[in-house]
């Protein structure tokens, strides 16, 4: 099925570490729609500066790529298999099916991704950097209500943040909590990586 206006309701952010330039970002957001769905993607490259901004593009076109395939643990398994020989990165992978009302979920490393259903649930991720030495990933399945808010977010804003006490964030629209969350709770001194999801 086609997806409505509603349902394309996501928004993805990054910001450099203080010393890069514009657009020199270890961290990529992506989003690719699907006909029954969204496939997402954060990724938080090791360190920052131009080498992590061009690994990170070119995860970002190879996952462009193979997105359409059905096991996230096979997608996380080729972009390992890719980014080989790099200084790696935490990843994280859902797939959002609108018509089963279902959140498919695969991560390693530290990408912090959120599910507000109204409380928060933390997806946890396997240990290890992808394209270096990783856990055996797995694949992890939910049932996701409307109205619920999925967040993933790199290293770049704490983890430990209770999103749901900010005054008024959860209820925002997704480019308005990415850019308070990058803005607000970014840190300076790293590259900071957002996506929003309202279902």
């Amino acid at each position: 099925m086609a997806l409505t206006h509603e349902q394309r309701n996501y928004a993805v952010g990054l910001r450099p570490h203080m010393h890069e330039a514009e657009g020199v970002c270890g961290d990529m957001g992506l989003v690719v729609e699907l006909d029954d769905g969204l496939f997402i993607a954060q990724l938080d490259v090791l360190g920052h500066g131009p080498e992590a901004s061009d690994i990170a593009i070119r995860a970002k076109s190879f996952l462009e790529e193979i997105s359409q395939k059905d096991s996230l643990v096979d997608i996380m398994q080729a972009l390992h298999a890719h980014l080989k020989g790099t200084r790696g990165a935490a990843v994280a992978l859902c797939r959002l099916d609108y018509g089963k009302d279902e959140l498919k979920y695969a991560g390693v490393g530290n990408i912090t991704t959120k599910l507000h259903a109204p409380t928060g649930i933390t997806l946890v991720p396997r240990d290890g950097v992808v394209g270096y030495i990783m856990s055996t990933p797995r694949e992890e399945t939910l049932t996701i209500p409307r109205g619920a808010v999925l967040i993933l977010h790199s290293d770049g804003v704490p983890s430990h943040l209770d999103l749901s006490m900010i005054e008024g964030l959860m209820e925002s629209d997704p480019q308005t909590i990415v850019n308070r969350m990058i803005n607000e709770l970014g840190k300076k001194d790293d590259d900071v990586g957002c996506i929003v999801v309202k279902v």
